[in-house]
């Protein structure tokens, strides 16, 4: 008998569905045939905690860091013992076991370790699945692959030294820095990850950008063109060699700017270059998690977290759209079969689509059906179930209304249009104009995209959508007027949860190390589909960002943020770390490393960087104390309890302990009460006087 073990339910329930046999499913698996099926729900078991090693590591202690398990230990994931003792309970019975966990390192590992975890010693293969559909799940099926080739050897060893790597570098580093800020009063966690770093990093770096920022006035010109057909507006390019140019191209001298518009007021001009070609603009790709989650950011204000969640409900509660947490924008070959029907379920759940749904070509196969750049998950797209419109939620009905459209601008044409382009010489000098004059709206019929970003060009813009008279080149016309306009640089735009999924993203952009920016770019930034939105959700909830304003989509960065940023080492926060270790990962899937020496050798930085934080110079909100009145060494400090806000000594766990305690009163200790606790006898109250 074959046991099956799946990464997740709707993988094993494919799984099944392309084994011969009746399905009989149960609670914790399926069985089918001679087969059985069963899933893991991603990782459902972790890693031990500092204290599951040794109890004294629950105090965090300066002198007990690095911390680095002799011998590395997993336990099980609150809430999953019953499936972990169902799928041991099946390995008994099993002569062959198949990893099907995601065609990639980490569906590797998060099977393989319950197979270790659980002691199997029954042979193990490997199936890939990246599409349920009944072909491609059935030729995936025909090719099971014995799970001891190098290829998986690899993926689970790398997935592996990731896995213990972040362990080491952001629990060794937290407590580091943590240790560091409390020894000046600060009353809080600092915490610092591989990924969350970095890209708290991009905020504080972005805010002081602006914070910094003074603007550079400088000038543009605009001359107004009459020609026969008509007038047009055309934009001033600098030559080579023009005087009143700054380092970035931008005109800032103002009488070289005058003197040029008074020079060429009047003058005739020629159309040195007339272009006009007809071009095509392709229906935008389905859905990955992160351009979804970009998108509705945009376009209705969720954040990043609120859009995965959705995503879920979507896929697990409603059963309404495809997996979710895929980093791939395209679909299968064969999917495309499921067109008709997933429109006829599209038309039916969305009634106002309905009309433009039916004039869908579904013989048309958009670039998306590509076989080659599905990843280990396809792009987001409808499933064919029938929606209960009562039970979604308005946020979940935008959501699936997004992912429909794009699904259903796969089938429809190119939108097209006829860009013009314009050269104008006057006098000398070089002016241009650009037009952009729609033919047919194809696609954009039923695909609204947002309005351009605020920081685009207004004059370009503008430029490129005015209507430009027909003509030809050599053609003469007159410079009626040239204007000198006032302009000055902006700073950068804060980061919204959108610029910021899109900077992970594109996170070698910041990189200067050539080989860490090259690797960073292949392989799509830092965090995953599945971890990003929690990252910035993290950083939220730290209170390392939040909020320009309330109810704004802008981030900015805390001082708590600033201080532990300011002090981190370069190598603490520079996403180039994670390029580099990439590097080192790739050689440990290839062979050419072990994670035991890829581990060592960044056991070696993190030990450094420790050290490097007992002697940091912190500049981080200090939250207020106030001298002990019982033990007279320790500070009372302010905290949270069940019942609200109390003041309690940093002696609580001293020898002898001081268990003073005092209730808060408008952010002080009210002194005046007798403490609960503490060293002090109580004494009885005096009575009154009769």
């Amino acid at each position: 008998m074959r046991l099956f073990i799946a990464e997740k339910p709707s993988l094993a329930a494919a799984i099944a569905s392309g084994l011969p046999g009746t399905a009989n499913k149960t609670r914790t698996h399926i069985e089918v045939g001679n087969d059985i099926v069963t899933w893991c729900v991603g990782h459902i078991l972790e890693q031990f905690m500092p204290e599951d090693y040794d109890p004294a590591l629950k105090q965090w202690r300066a002198e007990t860091l690095p911390i680095a398990p002799d011998q590395w230990k997993l336990k099980v994931k609150d809430g999953m013992q019953g499936q972990v003792k169902a799928i041991g309970d099946l390995l008994k019975r099993a002569s062959v076991v198949v990893n099907a966990g995601d065609p990639d390192r980490e569906g590797q590992l998060l099977v393989d370790e319950v197979l270790l975890y659980l002691g199997n010693r029954k042979p193990v293969q490997r199936v890939l699945v990246n599409d349920y559909n009944d072909g491609p799940l059935r030729k995936a099926l025909a090719s099971i692959q014995d799970n001891t080739e190098q290829q998986f050897r690899g993926w689970y060893d790398s997935a592996l030294a990731r896995s213990r790597f972040d362990w080491l570098f952001g629990l060794n580093l937290t407590r580091a820095y943590t240790l560091a800020a409390r020894r000046i009063g600060y009353d809080g966690v600092l915490t610092v990850g591989r990924v969350q770093t970095p890209t708290l990093g991009l905020v504080v770096a972005r805010d002081l950008a602006i914070e910094n920022f003074k603007p550079v006035p400088f000038y543009t010109l605009t001359a107004s063109v009459m020609h026969a057909k008509g007038p047009f507006a055309a934009n001033w390019r600098a030559k080579s060699g023009q005087a009143g140019l700054d380092g970035e191209g931008r005109l800032i001298d103002a009488a070289v700017a005058q003197a040029l518009a008074a020079r060429l007021n009047g003058k005739p001009a020629k159309i040195v270059k007339y272009e006009k070609k007809p071009a095509n603009e392709h229906p935008p790709l389905p859905f990955s998690l992160s351009s979804l989650q970009m998108a509705a950011n945009d376009r209705h204000g969720f954040t990043a977290q609120q859009v995965l969640d959705i995503c879920q409900a979507l896929y697990e509660t409603h059963k309404l759209t495809t997996y979710p947490r895929t980093d791939c924008n395209y679909l299968s070959e064969a999917q495309h079969a499921d067109a008709r029907g997933l429109l006829d379920v599209v038309s039916a759940n969305l009634p106002a689509l309905a009309a433009v749904a039916a004039k869908a070509d579904t013989s048309r196969k958009s670039p998306a059906f590509n076989d080659k750049k599905v990843t280990a998950h396809h792009a987001i797209v409808p499933t064919a179930r029938r929606m209960d419109a009562a039970a979604l939620s308005d946020n979940e009905r935008k959501v699936y209304d997004m992912i429909a459209r794009a699904y259903l601008a796969q089938f429809f044409p190119p939108c097209q249009f006829m860009l013009t382009d314009i050269e104008v010489s006057i006098d000398g000098e070089t002016f241009t104009a650009k037009g952009k004059t729609p033919i047919s709206a194809g696609w954009r019929e039923i695909y609204a995209l947002p309005e351009p970003d605020a920081d685009d060009d207004a004059e370009a813009e503008a430029s490129d959508k005015q209507e430009l008279p027909v003509m030809q080149q050599g053609d003469t016309a007159l410079c009626e007027k040239c204007t000198v306009k006032n302009r000055k640089t902006t700073p950068p735009r804060r980061f919204t949860d959108k610029l910021l999924l899109a900077a992970m993203l594109d996170i070698h952009k910041y990189v200067d190390d050539p080989a860490a920016k090259a690797r960073l770019k292949e392989g799509q930034g830092i965090g995953t589909e599945a971890t990003r939105a929690g990252i910035i959700e993290e950083l939220k909830k730290r209170q390392f960002i939040q909020p320009l304003k309330a109810g704004s989509k802008e981030l900015v960065s805390t001082p708590s943020a600033r201080g532990l940023i300011a002090a981190l080492p370069a190598h603490a926060k520079n996403p180039a770390l994670t390029g580099i270790c990439e590097q080192a990962l790739d050689m440990v899937a290839a062979g050419r490393l072990t994670a035991d020496d890829f581990i060592a050798r960044n056991m070696q930085l993190i030990t450094k960087l420790v050290d490097d934080a007992s002697t940091a110079t912190l500049n981080v909100p200090v939250a207020p104390t106030v001298q002990c009145p019982q033990c007279k060494t320790g500070q009372l400090k302010k905290r949270s309890g069940k019942n609200g806000a109390f003041w309690s000594c940093t002696n609580w766990s001293a020898e002898p302990p001081c268990k003073a305690r005092y209730d808060d009163f408008r952010g002080k200790p009210n002194l005046n009460p007798k403490p609960k606790g503490g060293f002090a006898k109580k004494t009885p109250a005096k009575k009154a006087p009769k």
